[in-house]
């Protein structure tokens, strides 16, 4: 028999390596790549380092296939606690290249793009990428702080289609503004990105199930009321270059 049959009834008789099924979400997954320090001392400085920039996952280079990847979660309530592991589908993942020319604006833009259009977590890729860079950690962290600190909001929400009751029409800007729909059992989120290089004075109209008021919005912390109109509220904003608006209503009050 040949090396090559054997090899092959080996393949037929051993039992198959069982892979690890990946986990649902319960929490947004907020963090960086990076490549492990092989010291666990420096390990660790790094891990509170990533965690005080609001980050609450690392992902090693090597920890993903294109079905799965494993997560570090370093968001513990102990200061020094072992990161807990958990393997989740890649697909949840987006996925934010940081370069020494990366700008803010552009780790912004892209970073609620991807939450916007339904990735469950974001990371930034690579956390050596982002010490060199002072602007786009300072972006990333904004990010990673506004989804991390009210994760009771973000966590249940999920990407719904523009039809019907969430249907949803833009005049000006359309060849480079897209807008999506969030929404959870408590909360509707509006997420709208300019990809321009110009800023972009944008007339959202929505249906009547929509309501006018009161919409907060979540990166200004100010609240706004959209219009009345014939067909529907109605909401004008303008929208900076690689801009990004954010609002989000209650859908019942506690």
């Amino acid at each position: 028999m040949t090396r090559l049959a054997v090899l092959v009834l080996l393949a037929l008789w051993l039992p198959a390596v069982p892979q690890p099924q990946p986990q649902e979400l319960d929490f947004v997954p907020v963090g960086v790549r990076y490549a492990a320090d092989a010291d666990p001392g420096r390990r660790a400085i790094d891990h509170d380092t990533i965690r005080r920039a609001r980050f609450n996952v690392v992902v090693a280079p090597d920890d993903a296939t294109p079905q799965t990847t494993a997560l570090a979660r370093i968001d513990g309530p102990l200061p020094g606690e072992p990161p807990a592991i958990l393997v989740i589908r890649s697909s949840d993942l987006g996925r934010v290249p940081v370069v020494a020319m990366s700008s803010a604006e552009n780790i912004k833009e892209a970073a609620w793009t991807l939450f916007a259009g339904g990735a469950r977590g974001v990371i930034f890729d690579n956390w050596a990428g982002l010490l060199q860079n002072a602007a786009a950690l300072a972006e990333a962290s904004s990010f990673a702080e506004t989804i991390t600190r009210n994760m009771a909001l973000y966590a249940p929400l999920r990407h719904v289609e523009q039809t019907g009751a969430r249907a949803l029409a833009l005049k000006g800007g359309q060849e480079s503004v897209e807008a999506h729909w969030l929404e959870s059992a408590e909360a509707l989120l509006l997420v709208a990105v300019n990809h321009g290089a110009e800023s972009r004075q944008v007339t959202f109209t929505f249906p009547p199930e929509v309501p006018e008021a009161v919409w907060q919005n979540m990166l200004s912390g100010g609240s706004v009321n959209f219009v009345a109109g014939p067909t529907g509220p109605y909401y004008e904003h303008t929208l900076a270059a690689h801009d990004v608006l954010v609002l989000m209503i209650r859908k019942r009050w506690k």
